[in-house]
């Protein structure tokens, strides 16, 4: 019994000796872990300093919500999502016979499962973007090399996902012009919502749905109407500055004074 004893008290005196052995080597793997990916933070932070892509306002890091760039521009922009085939078409149908090339953003799924949506939004010349997952590092921006820009999920963001994307070469975009197309009012609504938006200026970036209700029909008046405010529509890769910029607390990008 005296020997029985002895082995079950060696035997628990290993377990506890593996145990500690097993959590510090977890709690060892863990503190590397978040150090790379400090250290990863760090150096895209550098990196984006260092190519002029300055999105450090304040205490925070924000997106760009509108370009000051001295041209009366603007920049159309679509969130796509779900099997919108048919509306999609007819939006594409409108900027191509109004001469407009806009920019398009998807998550990689849905540019993964339309391919045929996708060829014919490149085909028209237009940007095509990644919609990113709020709250996420936007590790899939590897796999399509041919994007620069980014847009957050429902415009959530914080400095971790903007310093991440800019890291990466991408432009994080945001918007300050709504056309709140997504609430189905009409067409009208649309049109006035983005005609007389307080925020429409020079430079603005313009929110829409691809797959919204009336979005191909409050499109026909709101093309005109802008040209006729003296803005012209262009795609977002001729609107944002490259390099050498800063952001203002409206996130609003700005050449960079030296």
């Amino acid at each position: 019994m005296k020997g029985w004893n002895q082995m079950l008290s060696r035997a628990a005196e290993n377990g506890v000796f593996w145990m500690i052995i097993f959590l510090g080597t977890i709690g060892f793997l863990s503190l590397f872990s978040a150090g790379r990916q400090a250290i990863r933070a760090g150096s895209e932070r550098v990196r984006a300093i260092a190519e002029g892509r300055n999105h450090k306002c304040g205490e925070e890091m924000l997106p760009i919500c509108s370009v000051e760039n001295g041209r009366r521009q603007v920049s159309l922009t679509f969130e796509l999502a779900g099997d919108i085939e048919e509306r999609l078409d007819r939006v594409l149908e409108v900027l191509a016979e109004r001469g407009v090339c806009a920019s398009f953003f998807a998550e990689d799924d849905w540019l993964l499962k339309h391919s045929r949506e996708r060829e014919a939004i490149l085909a028209g010349g237009h940007d095509l973007g990644l919609l990113g997952t709020e709250g996420k590092i936007p590790e899939e921006l590897g796999e399509l090399h041919k994007m620069s820009l980014f847009r957050p999920l429902r415009g959530g963001f914080d400095d971790g996902l903007i310093t991440s994307v800019c890291g990466m070469g991408y432009y994080p975009i945001c918007w300050d012009v709504d056309s709140e197309d997504w609430k189905d009012y009409g067409a009208e609504a649309v049109l006035h919502q983005v005609l007389e938006n307080e925020n429409l200026k020079s430079g603005s970036i313009i929110r829409f749905h691809g797959g919204a209700r009336y979005t191909s029909q409050a499109l026909e008046g709101i093309i005109p109407g802008l040209r006729g405010m003296g803005y012209e529509p262009t795609p977002l890769t001729s609107l944002v500055l490259p390099e050498n910029y800063q952001l203002t607390q409206e996130g609003r990008q700005e050449p960079r004074v030296q």
